[in-house]
């Protein structure tokens, strides 16, 4: 399994291809300035369908190119928030208004019934998603992200969306939700970086993820003021012959993941 995290700015955008060959994309950011854009970076790879598209984070920074993608990729199944619909999203963007990657989505929601379709063979990858509820739990975008924590070959990796403190302690109260936290070895941190997503209930029962992974750009939103934090409760990796406990895509590029059956490996700027 390969999972290439790109620069897409403050934003989302990454690609699972599985060993089987099939490939399903968390968010549909783009990158505004060098005009990076999945909707024309896959079918140059020859990626004509993805199996499903996961959207954690219902903010037009994770959904931007999303209208183009719909163009020129087939999308089987849409994962997101299952509480939270197109007229709810409409309602929660209306005060700023809705941008066209996350109109785009609203409409798909209207087409996609149900949130997890029956699981495909996606080559020994297994996705496990949580998320807080709408009304009852938040009414904000960021705590009704979605989490989504992959696994295969013996490689557990979460993406959070932009879910925020108050949002990660409701999912605490539950006991699979930590349980599956545990286990996570790769955590791309929430809302990319920013202080609101720091939350320090991840780390209260010893756990340290392997590896943190910061998708931002430039100094904007105080996201480099937490890399000291991250840095602190992430226990590194060796990467080019350095020690590593924090990527981010400002400063290494685009980041791949490799799992296979005899181990696990980290590469930039692929």
């Amino acid at each position: 399994m390969d999972i290439r995290i790109f620069n897409v700015e403050h934003g989302g955008c990454a690609l699972v291809s599985t060993d089987n060959g099939e490939h399903l994309m968390i968010d549909a950011g783009h990158n505004s300035t060098t005009g990076w854009r999945p909707s024309v970076y896959l079918p140059q790879l020859g990626i004509t369908s993805l199996e499903r598209l996961i959207i954690t984070n219902m903010d037009e920074d994770h959904a931007s190119d999303l209208h183009n993608l719909r163009k020129t990729v087939a999308i089987n199944a849409l994962y997101r928030n299952p509480t939270v619909g197109a007229n709810e999203i409409r309602y929660l963007k209306g005060q700023n208004g809705i941008g066209s990657g996350i109109e785009s989505l609203a409409r798909m929601m209207t087409t996609y019934t149900g949130t997890v379709p029956p699981q495909p063979d996606l080559g020994g990858l297994s996705i496990q998603m949580f998320w807080n509820t709408y009304p009852y739990d938040f009414e904000d975008e960021n705590n009704l992200s979605m989490v989504c924590i992959l696994r295969c070959h013996g490689l557990v990796v979460c993406f959070p969306g932009d879910m925020e403190v108050q949002g990660w302690n409701r999912l605490l109260d539950r006991p699979d939700f930590r349980a599956s936290m545990a286990e996570v070895h790769v955590l791309v941190a929430s809302h990319h970086g920013r202080r609101n997503g720091c939350c320090e209930g991840l780390y209260v029962n010893g756990w340290r993820p392997q590896l943190t992974i910061i998708s931002d750009s430039g100094i904007e939103y105080a996201t480099q003021e937490t890399v000291a934090w991250y840095r602190a409760r992430t226990q590194g990796v060796y990467l080019n012959g350095d020690f590593r406990r924090v990527l981010t895509t400002r400063r290494d590029g685009r980041i791949l993941l490799r799992a296979t059956p005899t181990g696990s490996s980290v590469h930039v700027g692929v």
